[in-house]
């Protein structure tokens, strides 16, 4: 038992070596619970939800918009008008 004590390999290399294998094992299962977090994000959709999806909706028209903007907005009636700034109270 004596031996064993003054043994460089028991007292320095054997936890060494515990302390390598239980960290890889454990960094294992963080590993592996982050791939099944990520997997669990990029799931493929259900049938209900490609549905869902597909709705039809409002279609945007780039034209339509701009001359609604600019039945709202008369551009050729503006002023300019200085903003001041904050040292000029």
């Amino acid at each position: 038992m004596e031996a064993l004590r003054r043994n460089k390999f028991v007292k320095f290399g054997l936890p060494m070596i515990i302390f390598m294998v239980a960290g890889s094992l454990g960094l294992r299962e963080f590993w592996t619970l982050r791939l099944y977090l990520r997997d669990e994000n990029n799931r493929k959709m259900t049938e209900e939800e490609v549905k869902k999806l597909q709705q039809p909706g409002r279609q945007f028209n780039p034209e339509q918009e701009l001359q609604a903007l600019q039945a709202r907005i008369d551009i050729t009636k503006w002023e300019q008008t200085r903003v001041p700034r904050p040292d000029e109270k």
